[in-house]
């Protein structure tokens, strides 16, 4: 993003993305870390993290192998594929999709990585965080 390598080792929740100056009602992207090789100090994704406006989805990694993953959307558990107030939340391939189409916003997570993409128009020199 940025030209810069960030290591994400710790034990604990990291902001990826807010907004400096607020715009938008209660947005932000987060990971959860946990050392799934405590001796070695490795962190793990555990739960990706999603807000905007009233929902607040939770995709969360329940077993690696075979990869078994829970999808919450204000603490509920929902199938996918899911639509509601501009949020969408879908599978492709290995991965989950969360979209909000009004914003041009799309995250992906299959478990061990993640991908964000925001629109320079409407995020460009007002985030925060490790992106």
């Amino acid at each position: 993003f940025d030209g810069h390598y960030y290591s994400y080792q710790g034990n604990c929740t990291y902001v990826l993305v807010e907004e400096i100056n607020k715009n938008i009602d209660n947005f932000g992207i987060y990971i959860d870390n946990y050392h799934c090789i405590a001796q070695d100090r490795v962190s793990c994704p555990r739960t990706l993290i999603v807000r905007h406006e009233t929902q607040e989805v939770h995709i969360k990694t329940i077993t690696l192998f075979p990869l078994k993953v829970q999808v919450t959307v204000n603490n509920q558990e929902v199938a996918t594929p899911y639509k509601k107030y501009g949020v969408r939340i879908f599978k492709s391939g290995i991965n989950y999709v969360v979209e909000i189409s009004r914003l041009g916003v799309n995250v992906t997570y299959n478990g061990w990585t993640f991908s964000i993409r925001l629109p320079y128009q409407r995020f460009g020199n007002n985030t925060q965080g490790q992106c």
